[in-house]
């Protein structure tokens, strides 16, 4: 079985709510035209002015609020995803 290969990692879509130096990022992925999968994750305004990014962890209100929102577009995305 080959490894990972970033190359066939294709991003369908991104929703992303940004708030202050911190954003919450819901990315919709299909490794190789297979079954999309949808991954959470945060991205930050480090120090320095570059970008960083780290695992979800805890979500606010206003995160649930905001996926809450998009729920059904991201599920019409998965659902309707044709690789």
């Amino acid at each position: 079985m080959a490894g990972y290969d970033q190359n066939k990692d294709k991003l369908v879509k991104l929703f992303e709510m940004k708030k202050e130096r911190v954003s919450l990022l819901c990315s919709i992925f299909s490794y190789d035209g297979g079954v999309p999968k949808v991954g959470f994750s945060r991205s930050f305004e480090k120090n320095d002015g570059s970008i960083g990014y780290s695992s979800l962890g805890r979500l606010t209100v206003d995160e649930i609020k905001f996926l809450k929102e998009n729920i059904d577009e991201i599920i019409n995305t998965m659902t309707n995803f044709h690789g």
